[in-house]
């Protein structure tokens, strides 16, 4: 059951997590821009370890929709807006902590948009690259 609302939650093990509040009643902390509430029981299940100053680094994220052709950038996740289905394909396609995307091909509309993903093309709209976050790779476009 525990096991179950930290999925539901979206945390997977070798997240960063910023720690905003322990109390005696919850802990709230953040990961990837997204706020998590747990009760004391189910944060009792999870193990942290404190980032070196050396690693204390501040991501910058942005939407993959933000990737211009010719650009790559890291996934750093899929936000909890995306459910279901569509949280399920994406993550299918290898949108996962991670991957390497670039931004390959623009309709001519501008919408679609085609991303390779671990060697594989695959288009995706602006409302669905929106909620994937990732950090541009420096010095990745073309």
């Amino acid at each position: 059951m525990v096991y179950a609302q930290l999925l539901a939650e979206g945390l997977r093990p070798g997240m960063r997590a910023r720690i905003i509040e322990v109390s005696p009643r919850r802990i709230r902390f953040e990961t990837y821009g997204e706020e998590h509430v747990l009760a004391p029981v189910a944060a009792a299940n999870l193990s942290a370890v404190p980032l070196s100053p050396a690693q204390k680094v501040e991501v910058q994220y942005e939407p993959l929709s933000a990737l211009k052709v010719g650009e790559k950038a890291t996934v750093i996740g899929i936000s909890q807006a995306c459910r279901g289905p569509q949280r399920r394909r994406l993550l299918d396609l290898g949108i996962v902590p991670g991957t390497m995307v670039e931004a390959e091909l623009k309709s001519p509309s501008g919408d679609p948009t085609g991303y390779r993903v671990r060697g594989a093309m695959i288009a995706l709209r602006r409302d669905q690259a929106e909620l994937i976050d990732v950090n541009r790779v420096l010095g990745g476009s073309a």
